[in-house]
């Protein structure tokens, strides 16, 4: 006797249950239900087990249709940056309540305490490295400005490493996707800056010294043309 579509699905639950869109129906290809009248019998058979094939093939297209849309957006701020690139080190002392930016050469170019208004620093160490690496991305902000260009690459060296999850707003859509760094990476896209965040040890990173230090240096006193790389 000729096996139904609904007795495969009995017998393999299990292993459907863990199936995307495109999976079930590779599925029912190979079971030879992949005809109208048995389809549909798969179909039906898969939602008394709470499977919504239908459901699915939307999610599916929704998400393949989020991809290009994403694509097509970065594609689009790689063209407006014209090759334009910046390289900022960054880090921050809670215990000394300092933060420091520093250019692709590790010299300085805004450094000192956190302001009291400082909304992004709260006293705790994690909330000191977003808040540099915020005002890094600020100020590449202020670059982007200075050049008259619409986007401009950052890449951002960081010894917080938890900061790298950031880069995850670039390739996914989903606001779970980054934990707690994917604020700067929100913070990036608004304000034109196409960023990559790097991890590098904290003996490696010169803002580092520039945080235990005293002293301060504001960022209007750098010719903020002169930060970015200009391709030739």
């Amino acid at each position: 006797m000729k096996t139904t579509a609904k007795q495969i699905v009995e017998a393999e639950i299990e292993t459907l249950r863990g199936m995307a869109h495109g999976d079930l129906f590779k599925f029912a290809r190979a079971q030879g239900i992949d005809n109208a009248a048995a389809f549909s019998s798969f179909k039906r058979a898969l939602l008394t087990h709470g499977i919504d094939y239908s459901a699915l093939r939307g999610a599916d297209r929704f998400q393949r249709r989020a991809i290009l849309q994403r694509e097509a957006r970065n594609a689009a701020l790689n063209e407006i940056a014209a090759g334009a690139e910046l390289i900022f080190y960054t880090d921050a002392k809670a215990r000394t309540e300092r933060f420091a930016v520093c250019d692709k050469n590790g010299d300085p170019i805004w450094y000192g305490r956190f302001f009291p208004n400082d909304t992004d620093f709260n006293g705790e160490q994690s909330s000191g490295e977003m808040a540099a690496a915020k005002k890094a991305v600020w100020l590449a902000g202020k670059v982007r400005e200075a050049l008259g260009l619409g986007a401009i690459h950052l890449t951002l060296r960081v010894d917080a490493e938890w900061l790298c999850w950031a880069n995850s707003v670039a390739t996914d859509d989903n606001s779970k996707i980054g934990g707690k760094a994917r604020v700067l990476g929100e913070f990036a896209q608004r304000m034109g800056i196409i960023l990559k965040v790097e991890h590098i040890p904290g003996a490696s990173n010169p803002a580092d010294q520039y945080t235990v230090c005293s002293g301060f240096k504001n960022w209007r006193d750098n010719d903020l043309r002169s930060l970015a790389a200009m391709p030739a």
